[in-house]
């Protein structure tokens, strides 16, 4: 991409596949994303577009890993809300991941990141971060998707409104857990074992918590028994017992006396079945070859030219079957 008007392919979330140009190109940088990212314009509405550059690419192939989740976590998303999508999280629109510099558009995320306003943040405001936290985590748990790194450098403040952005390090409920480090991580999450669950986005968000209301020295404090009481009551149940035992995201909504209505709701599982197989096992067959790939970004290629990168071999064709069986809904760039 580049700093001009780009005319680019791309598929809506809907499955339409159509040309669009993109201006603007302002360079962007959020705290929770390693991808580059720009804000840019489709038909005079502004959206976030993250992508891989060539020679981003070829430093890190894993960059690629990153905007692939970050696509399936939005698709996912906006499968299951496909009428009245929630604003508290990050909203995909479109996507190419055959293009010489693949790319996600999203829309413009709203209000500022957290860390700023948590700062200042009175005890109402704490509590009504709390409501606002759950409440998202209910809505991605619904869509069976983990985002992975929930912290404030993944959160946004907007007059009350929490929205959760940059699903870079999300994964999808019953997939085997993926390695990784990081500090937020839950124990089966760090260990790797057994499948992603919906709860455990959990443990990460009432570590978030537990800061907001005592400070980050507390990061150094596992030990809860001086907690005052209210909170032990509300994080205990989550960071004193294993997944499995642990409450959901609903449940521990319905304690805050939060809101815990779902906007419509559509099971993708239901729905997407048969493009969804027909995905996965594209994808799975294409696997051996982007490892290859990876091998040959740090190594190029005589074949290649110099500074250009082998194409990565995960072609269109996987995403048009996945939305191969899908209802074009509406048009999301209008």
């Amino acid at each position: 991409m580049t700093g001009k008007t780009d005319v680019v392919r791309c598929r809506y979330i809907t499955g339409e596949l159509k040309e669009i140009e993109i201006e603007g190109h302002t360079e962007f940088v959020t705290p929770g994303s390693v991808l580059e990212q720009r804000l840019v314009r489709v038909n005079g509405k502004p959206f976030v577009c993250k992508y891989v550059s060539r020679a981003a690419g070829a430093r890190n192939p894993r960059l690629y890993d990153l905007l692939d989740n970050e696509i399936r976590a939005g698709a996912r998303l906006g499968q299951s809300y496909p009428d009245r999508y929630p604003r508290e999280l990050a909203q995909l629109v479109a996507y190419n991941i055959d293009a010489e510099e693949p790319f996600a558009l999203l829309r413009e995320y709203s209000g500022v990141p957290v860390a700023g306003p948590a700062a200042r943040f009175q005890d109402a405001e704490r509590k009504q971060f709390e409501r606002a936290l759950f409440r998202l985590l209910r809505l991605t748990s619904e869509a069976g998707v983990v985002h992975g790194a929930v912290t404030t450098d993944a959160l946004r403040w907007d007059n009350g409104v929490l929205q959760l952005v940059d699903f870079e390090s999300s994964e999808r409920v019953g997939e085997l857990r993926r390695p990784g480090a990081g500090a937020v991580r839950s124990p089966e999450q760090a260990a790797a074992t057994g499948v992603v669950d919906a709860r455990d986005d959990l443990w990460a968000a009432a570590l978030l918590v537990r800061r907001l209301h005592l400070g980050p020295s507390v990061d150094a404090q596992p030990d809860r028994r001086h907690d005052p009481d209210r909170l032990r009551g509300l994080l205990d149940p989550v960071l004193g017992t294993t997944v499995e035992h642990r409450p959901t995201a609903a449940e521990l909504l319905s304690r805050l006396h939060g809101d815990n209505h779902l906007p419509s709701f559509v099971d993708p599982e239901a729905r997407f079945a048969q493009g969804r197989e027909l995905f996965e096992n594209v994808a799975r067959g294409k696997a051996p070859a982007r490892g290859q790939m990876a091998t040959a970004g740090r190594a190029q290629s005589t074949e290649d030219s110099p500074g250009r990168r082998r194409k990565r071999f995960f072609p269109f064709l996987s995403a048009m079957l996945l939305v191969s069986v899908m209802v074009v809904a509406s048009e999301v760039i209008a």
